[in-house]
């Protein structure tokens, strides 16, 4: 079980320079950022973490800051961190700038859902850290990964259309649009986005879902619980009519491996375009 930072006061300051990233005590913001980190070796330094940052095991059994876009300064502050590291989505930024004036040095690591938005994130992250070469040797890794990915996306004859869900809260789905992480998440597993019209998140109606007709309904792991169990999926009004519905062609996916597009999206890609394969099979 993680230990959640609560404080009452708080009153560390440090200075306001890198001296040699001094990273002996590192706060990491971000699913995405705090996997890099630790691929990059440099898990040791890692003394808390935010709420989404549930992987390693051993970042999960890290303090716990708070959730990456509500923080408070006075948990990361408690912590004497050299440097904080925060992904794109974090913040307030009066919380990081509370932080700056504090004494306690931010970088903010860019994002860009897409496999080149992840290679300039180890890229960023490894500068940052000055741990250049390790992030070199990372991101070949993860390139040689997403090249093996092409093999398995060339056996797939008919791309089925997918519909991806990010959140199913009371009963509202949000579905990702055109230009969204779950449209590059489709795309690059060897399937199509079901869902044409708009770009980003929008809420998904029974109309539309009839009329983007998926063949597959993809829902990441933290929505199911939400729904209700993956069994109640294809009996949600908005997708009952829909041929993945009737079909019961429903994949879960584990969140962090894909949305998170950190050092493991090849992985969890590769799971996908299995199933995107399996869906074929089925239905040939």
């Amino acid at each position: 079980m993680r230990q959640v930072v609560v404080l009452a006061v708080a009153a560390w300051v440090g200075g306001s320079s890198i001296d040699a990233q001094a990273t002996d005590r590192l706060v990491t913001v971000g699913s995405d950022v705090t996997e890099i980190v630790f691929a990059l070796g440099a898990g040791g330094s890692v003394v808390a973490v935010d709420s989404t940052s549930t992987y390693p095991p051993a970042a999960d059994a890290l303090p716990d800051v708070g959730y990456l876009r509500q923080l408070s300064a006075e948990p990361i502050i408690a912590m004497a961190p050299d440097l904080v590291l925060a992904g794109a989505d974090a913040g307030p930024l009066s919380v990081l700038q509370q932080l700056e004036s504090a004494g306690i040095p931010v970088i903010g690591i860019t994002r860009e859902d897409s496999a080149q938005g992840l290679d300039e994130k180890i890229e960023q992250t490894g500068r940052a850290l000055r741990l250049d070469r390790q992030a070199s040797l990372l991101s070949r890794e993860v390139g040689e990964a997403l090249a093996r990915l092409e093999g398995k996306r060339a056996l797939i004859a008919s791309p089925p259309r997918a519909l991806l869900l990010v959140s199913a809260g009371q009963g509202r789905l949000m579905a990702a649009g055109q230009g969204s992480s779950g449209d590059h998440i489709i795309e690059l597993a060897g399937g199509v986005n079901a869902v044409q019209g708009f770009a980003g998140y929008k809420p998904l109606s029974a109309e539309a879902a009839v009329s983007a007709a998926p063949d597959l309904i993809i829902v990441p792991s933290h929505s199911v619980e939400a729904i209700g169990g993956e069994a109640e999926i294809p009996r949600l009004p908005q997708l009952a009519a829909t041929p993945a519905a009737s079909g019961g062609h429903v994949v879960v996916v584990d969140s962090l491996l894909l949305l998170g597009f950190g050092p493991r999206l090849a992985e969890g890609e590769e799971q996908l375009a299995d199933a995107f394969l399996t869906w074929e099979r089925r239905t040939r």
